[in-house]
């Protein structure tokens, strides 16, 4: 699995939402992920992915693809 497709499961199965709801244009607040979810979200991928999102520039309008784009760029850097 790779990370894109990892980020999609992880927030399919957290939020309990339908598969095809996450797709990449979608933000993140239209999936009921606030800030806080978002926090608990990075914290699991950072924990599941070993990466480190700590710097991570990301809100509740930020997009899916925005999340799994940059898992996926600090996945490479790792």
């Amino acid at each position: 699995m790779n990370s894109a497709e990892h980020v999609t499961t992880l927030i399919t199965r957290m939020y309990r939402l339908a598969p095809g709801s996450v797709r990449p244009e979608v933000p993140l607040h239209q999936l009921d992920i606030d800030s806080l979810a978002l926090e608990e979200l990075r914290l699991i991928l950072e924990d599941e992915l070993r990466v480190d999102l700590q710097d991570a520039n990301l809100t509740s309008r930020s997009t899916v693809g925005e999340l799994q784009a940059l898992v996926h760029e600090k996945s490479a850097l790792a």
